[in-house]
């Protein structure tokens, strides 16, 4: 595991992160330039592509609770048969016809091959336990449906993300309003911040090469 969480963090982890710091510092040095050189032309640009977009409105549809109890209790033995057929031909599967190896090397992802062997049979072992869940949730809903119940009773709690963020959703142009008031000062701020990271990530990246 500890060679694994290595080749994880030194192939794929570091990479990801010094590119992802080089794009935004480019875009931000970028961004400082344009509002040092035509401040005007910047604000043109800025209003294009400032579109706000209210994911409170488009997923009001999430936050309406659907209880199907009543529907699961009707065909409880319909669907706890076949809860327990399909989880225990899939478990079945799982542990005996699934070839890690062989996964791994028809997927010929450009990874280090024991990171992405760890991955593919950590995600077996979680099916598996998925289904073996299933199965006993299948027996308990055929022949305990009582039990079930009052299990579902306890840990069914709904709780509405929609009511927890009402104050994330309104938008917040206070710095929008300062960069327009000084886009100068805003541009050489945010141009002196970016370019160390560009500098910086930029010759790391030149120097694995």
């Amino acid at each position: 595991m500890p060679v694994l969480n290595q080749l994880f963090v030194d192939q794929l982890l570091v990479p990801v992160v010094i590119r992802c710091f080089l794009v935004f510092g480019i875009i931000g040095f970028v961004v400082g330039v344009g509002l040092i050189i035509d401040p005007v032309r910047m604000h043109r640009f800025f209003g294009f592509v400032n579109t706000w977009v209210s994911l409170r409105r488009s997923t009001k549809w999430l936050a309406v609770p659907r209880d199907i109890s009543s529907t699961v209790q009707r065909y409880r033995h319909l669907i706890g048969l076949t809860f327990i057929l399909l989880g225990a031909f899939t478990t079945f599967v799982l542990m005996t016809r699934i070839d890690v190896n062989l996964v791994v090397a028809n997927l010929r992802v450009a990874a280090p091959l024991l990171f992405v062997a760890w991955l593919v049979d950590s995600t077996r072992l979680l099916l598996i336990v998925g289904n073996v869940l299933a199965i006993a949730i299948g027996f308990m809903l055929m022949i305990f449906p009582n039990f079930l119940q009052s299990v579902e009773t306890r840990v069914n709690r709904w709780v509405s993300f929609r009511a927890q963020s009402l104050g994330a959703d309104t938008e917040n142009m206070g710095l929008d309003r300062w960069v327009a008031s000084y886009p100068r000062v805003s541009g050489w701020l945010v141009a002196i911040a970016t370019l160390p990271l560009v500098a910086i990530y930029g010759l790391h990246l030149l120097a694995q090469r």
